[in-house]
């Protein structure tokens, strides 16, 4: 190969470097957005809470309700059914957060003791509208009220992804509902082993 050759082909070398060393990840990343999220919410004790508190662990954020029918106890089972496959090493180093859109009914004390029911270790969170919303919208999560009959009154309809932010507070990967828990547990130890 002569030295012009080889010159051409330098950027090619280097691209396939640039792509050996980026994790690849099953469910969606994020990782280009560089969203490092905030909040201010709180727990069941009336605590003030925020994502910054977290660091050193990855955080899996899910936004629901408590009078959810469907949705959120699914996926709250399925989160918990992912801890409970952990080695105890890694299972130190995740918590998983509820965070209400349903803050007229949901309480911190109510939802912290809702997601409690399917981990002694999750945290549920809920604040004021405002709150709620500011931080819905760094994760671009929608939810709006929906009026029905019988006793409930309304629903909320609202996006039903987790989201993972890793231990830097780097809001990573989003996971969509269907997601199986083999490739979340995979995600999940790649961004534990990033230096």
């Amino acid at each position: 190969m002569n030295r012009r050759d080889f010159i051409a082909l330098l950027p090619a070398l280097a691209l396939a470097g640039c792509g050996q060393s980026a994790p690849r990840f099953n469910n969606t990343d994020l990782s280009a957005g560089n969203i490092f999220p905030t909040a201010n919410l709180f727990d069941g004790t009336g605590r003030p809470r925020n994502f910054e508190e977290f660091r050193g662990k990855a955080v899996f954020v899910f936004f629901g309700y408590t009078s959810c029918p469907d949705i959120c106890p699914t996926t709250l089972r399925k989160y918990a059914s992912l801890l409970r496959n952990l080695r105890d090493k890694e299972m130190a180093k995740v918590q998983v957060l509820f965070i209400t859109v349903d803050p007229e009914r949901d309480t911190p004390e109510r939802t912290d003791t809702f997601v409690k029911w399917f981990n002694p270790n999750f945290i549920g969170l809920s604040g004021t509208e405002e709150q709620i919303a500011a931080v819905a919208a760094q994760f671009k999560v929608v939810y709006s009220k929906k009026t029905v009959e019988g006793g409930m009154g309304y629903v909320i309809d609202h996006t039903a992804a987790a989201y993972l932010i890793d231990p830097k507070g780097q809001l990573r990967l989003a996971i969509p509902e269907a997601a199986l828990l083999e490739p979340i547990s995979a995600d999940l130890r790649t961004l534990l082993e990033e230096k």
